[in-house]
């Protein structure tokens, strides 16, 4: 899929990636994958919290349960123009469990501040069974959609056919990165 903007008088279009070194790009993909695997934890928490009210194993209260990263996708931006990174990453996980085999899909969006500090700015988790509720977000690319000259990321989100009534095709969510403010707010 390309995504394209119809704009007779807008700017040039530009690339929005964020090049790296290679050492970069692992410590960076080290970051986001810790933080990852904390939204998988914290849903996998909030499902069996939700799940059943009778007593748990101490198998199933343990907190630190392995998260197997499969599917990694991991892409970096420079939405301003800043040379302030933008990292998206979306994939999938399993977690070992005794109950339900879920497989979890994640997607995080951070940005790094001066220090090299990752702030996470949106995060959203689902699974197999909940994507009537929760959808699956999907990156598409950074485009500039309103003209201005800075990117916003463009989702696409994959709903169930489930009872939510959502249409599986596709949706569009913007995610915009004011240079004023220095945050990220998803419309």
């Amino acid at each position: 899929m390309i995504p394209a903007i119809s704009d007779a008088d807008g700017p040039d279009p530009r690339s929005y990636a964020y090049q790296m070194k290679p050492e970069e790009e692992q410590g960076r993909l080290k970051k986001m994958l810790a933080m990852a695997s904390d939204e998988v934890k914290l849903r996998v928490a909030k499902a069996e919290s939700s799940g059943s009210s009778g007593p748990k194993s101490d198998k199933n209260l343990r907190p630190t349960r392995d998260v197997q990263f499969q599917s990694l996708q991991m892409r970096v931006f420079d939405l301003s123009n800043s040379n302030e990174p933008v990292l998206v990453l979306t994939g999938e996980a399993k977690v070992p469990t005794g109950g339900r085999d879920l497989m979890y899909m994640t997607t995080i969006v951070a940005r790094e501040d001066i220090y090299g500090d990752l702030h996470k700015v949106f995060a959203q988790t689902t699974d197999n069974q909940h994507l009537d509720a929760l959808p699956k977000y999907e990156l598409i690319d950074a485009v500039d959609a309103d003209g201005d000259g800075r990117g916003e990321l463009l989702f696409r989100m994959n709903w169930d056919n489930g009872s939510a009534n959502r249409s599986p095709l596709l949706l569009a969510c913007v995610l915009r990165a004011p240079v004023s403010r220095g945050e990220m707010v998803l419309k």
